[in-house]
């Protein structure tokens, strides 16, 4: 039996599969010449044409998440939450809806599965988070949906292999219309699952939920609990398989304070930051620190423009003060005056219209902010009028990466130009281990170059009056190859007394006066003295 399709014959034969007879249509195509082929089909060429469709990407709005991600969730698709409990599932749905509306106007559903509406609304109101006022008025932009009504009393719930899912979709997807919303997040959905008689009845409810809300082209976050000590990442053991991403939160026990970390399993299409990152809940909702990348450290120094420290004896000591985009670390011990020169550095940098960032480690920012009052500085009206900003580092349960988003942000915010950083020693002796001390100062002395801003790394040594350890200690930590200058602070017993001394170690690419230079603290601050050998 012969038949074509349009100018090509095909062919139809029996053929037997599983005993039963079929058709199957060979096609018969011509020979054709290249001219001849080519005039038919046409050249295929790139030029011109416009590239492949690629997903696009939906900003959460929660703080440091959206950096983790590549610029934020696959939009229009379906993403799983998952974790054990206490871990900040239902914190993150509800800022993803929170945000969206009050940062991007994309209008938001919550589908509540365990927690009645009124809980919510009371729970989300601790970070400021007025659910009434979105919900009412006449832009409703909120809406909260109770799946009580679809699933019955938890008490009598039973597994039922014709339980449907369809009424409670239904009335989403109308939520969805009506309020023209972009964003959904399903909070519990495993106890709807519980109610379903087998995985096979799982997997469909799950999959008709998804391809509705993917038909209305809304973005979707379902949170769903961990099966703790298993491999398997959700409970029923098929959502992370169905769902668009996958995100793992997670939680370890800290010596003052629990720590949150966050995984991305995988974003489909879409690019991420991989391994884990740490994340804590504020009085504002999630705060994500991401991994801050490693980038050239060249650019952004400037040989010819100098940052003084305001001590005309010292600044000149340093040819007028530290390069601009250089790091440099102040090496001393306990008293002889690090936070003092540190303090400087940021007044001077007040004084030329240069905001600046102070990371206090040991000590709190507002008692430095007292000590720089005794020195006759107004650091209080600095920070008010936003050119200062304090960040003070736990001493307990640090983290490196939490530290560095820190920095970034306030660099940022501030447009800040100088950097002080008190004390770098001291990650060391809180639990940070080497390695994790060399990747700090890295990425932190990346960054810092990239943007050309001026850092001032104050280092504590031990040793008798800090003459014999502080050499020896920077060569072991490697920090000569990671600086640009190095400034040695030393107190020295000298005729029943302390004398302090100060000494420039190196300085990449500029000049600098070798000499040691005494110096003492006054009520003014840095006093600078004669060169040693010359009284």
């Amino acid at each position: 039996m012969s038949d074509s399709i349009g100018d090509y014959p095909i062919k139809i034969g029996p053929a037997a599969v599983a005993g039963e007879a079929v058709k199957i249509i060979e096609p018969m195509f011509p020979k054709l010449d290249n001219e001849t082929f080519m005039s038919r089909c046409g050249e295929t060429s790139m030029e011109g044409q416009s590239p492949p469709p690629a997903v696009q990407r939906l900003e959460t709005g929660i703080a440091g998440f959206d950096r983790v991600l590549g610029g934020g969730l696959p939009k229009g698709r379906s993403v799983l939450i998952q974790g054990e409990t206490g871990t900040g599932k239902s914190v993150l749905l509800n800022e993803f809806i929170y945000r969206g509306v009050t940062r991007f106007n994309q209008s938001g559903v919550i589908v509540a599965c365990e927690e009645p509406p009124e809980a919510i609304r009371l729970n989300v109101g601790g970070f400021g988070w007025d659910y009434a006022a979105l919900e009412s008025g006449g832009t409703e932009q909120l809406a909260l949906l109770d799946s009580a009504p679809f699933h019955g009393e938890l008490e009598i719930i039973q597994a039922d292999e014709n339980y449907s899912l369809t009424p409670l979709v239904d009335t989403i997807v109308r939520t969805v219309e009506r309020l023209k919303a972009e964003r959904v997040a399903v909070d519990g959905m495993a106890s709807l699952f519980e109610r379903f008689g087998s995985q096979r009845a799982v997997r469909h409810a799950f999959l008709l939920l998804t391809q509705r809300l993917g038909d209305l082209g809304v973005t979707t976050l379902f949170s769903c609990p961990m099966v703790e000590g298993s491999s398997v990442v959700s409970k029923q053991g098929l959502e992370e398989f169905i769902a668009d991403g996958v995100v793992e939160l997670s939680k370890i026990p800290g010596e003052r304070r629990t720590v949150r970390q966050l995984l991305v399993h995988k974003l489909r299409g879409l690019s991420y930051l991989s391994g884990r990152v740490e994340f804590e809940i504020t009085g504002d909702g999630l705060e994500v620190f991401p991994l801050i990348p490693l980038g050239e450290r060249v650019a952004g120094v400037h040989l010819d423009r100098r940052k003084a420290f305001g001590i005309p004896p010292f600044d000149a000591m340093l040819r007028h003060g530290l390069p601009e985009g250089h790091v440099a670390l102040f090496s001393g011990n306990t008293g002889a005056g690090k936070s003092t020169f540190g303090l400087h550095f940021v007044q001077a940098g007040l004084q030329a219209g240069e905001a600046s960032v102070y990371v206090s480690i040991e000590e709190a920012g507002a008692q430095l902010q007292v000590s720089a009052g005794s020195f006759g500085w107004d650091f209080a009206a600095a920070k008010q009028q936003g050119r200062l900003r304090f960040i003070d580092v736990p001493f307990s349960d640090i983290r490196s990466d939490q530290v560095l988003y820190q920095i970034v942000n306030g660099v940022n915010e501030l447009g800040a130009r100088r950097l002080v950083v008190d004390s770098i020693s001291a990650l060391l002796s809180i639990g940070m281990s080497a390695r994790e001390h060399r990747l700090f100062m890295e990425q932190l002395v990346s960054f810092c170059k990239s943007q050309g801003i001026t850092v001032v790394l104050l280092y504590a040594v031990g040793g008798a009056f800090g003459i014999p350890e502080a050499p020896a200690v920077i060569t072991e930590a490697r920090f000569s190859s990671v600086v640009d200058a190095i400034i040695l602070l030393r107190s020295m017993e000298r005729h029943y007394h302390l004398e302090r001394m100060v000494s420039i170690v190196k300085m990449r690419g500029s000049g600098f006066d070798s000499r040691q230079y005494h110096y003492a603290i006054t009520d003014h601050g840095v006093e600078m003295g004669n060169p040693y050998g010359s009284d």
